[in-house]
């Protein structure tokens, strides 16, 4: 691997864990998801100002719309994860989201015009079998079909997300990319607030708890997701990310006493297991 993509893989996989961090912490947060996600954004924006200010990057004349794209896909992919968790149990919004890596592999190619990579495509193919393995012991009620469905669409546009991610950040500082997506995602959401009349009666506990979420669990690890595409491929980084779960249920283990069972952990032995493959082969290519 060369030497400019050890730093990237490395903040990749702090970045993952962020991403798992950021599930146990909205868990146990009281709030509705909409509110969820706006206070992420929201924080995650505003403790970027100080940082471009001081790198004298803030100008606001500075949105495209590649950007506006990027922050309605970034509310879009937060919002449909967690309203799948409002049908059925968390694990069909995380069988949903596997296709991610798989939207990535199959449109990638085509996006870049760049030589398919069989490996990525097997790696990806094994992540969604690690992830169906985590969730086949879970019974299918009558909301399982929308809980699946919204998290196919989380992880697509997530995975317009990071491809259009990769192509911005060639030209764009990573802070200045994450304060730029996570504003308009805000922004977006800030009229379905209103309406809903979620920003009233929230203790102190919740404020704090939004404000951790969006500063480090969200403007960190999205700055650190986003340094990673200059240096990496999205495939590649999206087999990464689907380390996510297995990070978030070690967590919610040891922070929320939730015992994963037998084919909790062999799934995750194979999300693992594809990942490690994935490395090796863009170590030796």
């Amino acid at each position: 691997m060369r030497k400019t993509a050890l730093p990237a893989l490395f903040a990749l996989h702090i970045a993952v864990f962020l991403f798992g961090a950021a599930g146990v912490l909205g868990k146990s947060l009281a709030v509705s998801s909409l509110m969820l996600v706006f206070g992420r954004t929201l924080f995650a924006a505003l403790c970027l100002i100080p940082v471009l200010a001081y790198q004298r990057q803030l100008h606001v004349r500075d949105v495209s719309k590649s950007d506006v794209l990027c922050g309605f896909l970034l509310a879009m992919h937060w919002l449909t994860f967690f309203a799948s968790l409002n049908f059925a149990p968390v694990a069909f919004g995380l069988m949903g989201f596997a296709s991610f890596p798989l939207f990535v592999a199959l449109l990638e190619p085509w996006f870049f015009k760049e030589p398919r990579r069989t490996h990525d495509a097997w790696a990806a193919i094994f992540v969604v079998i690690g992830m169906v393995v985590m969730v086949s012991a879970t019974s299918w009620g009558d909301g399982a079909v929308y809980a699946l469905g919204l998290g196919i669409l989380s992880g697509f546009s997530f995975a317009l997300l990071a491809m259009v991610n990769r192509w911005q950040g060639g030209h764009i500082p990573p802070c200045k990319l994450a304060f730029l997506q996570n504003g308009v995602a805000a922004i977006l959401l800030f009229p379905l607030i209103l309406v809903t009349g979620d920003l009233a009666g929230n203790s102190a506990q919740v404020w704090s708890g939004l404000i951790l979420l969006g500063v480090v669990l969200t403007a960190l690890s999205h700055g650190l997701f986003m340094f990673s595409l200059r240096h990496l491929s999205t495939s590649f980084a999206s087999i990464v990310t689907s380390l996510e779960p297995v990070y978030g249920m070690l967590l919610a283990f040891l922070f929320l006493q939730e015992m994963p069972g037998m084919r909790e952990f062999a799934g995750a032995f194979i999300i693992l297991a594809a990942t490690a493959y994935a490395s090796y082969q863009h170590q030796v290519h």
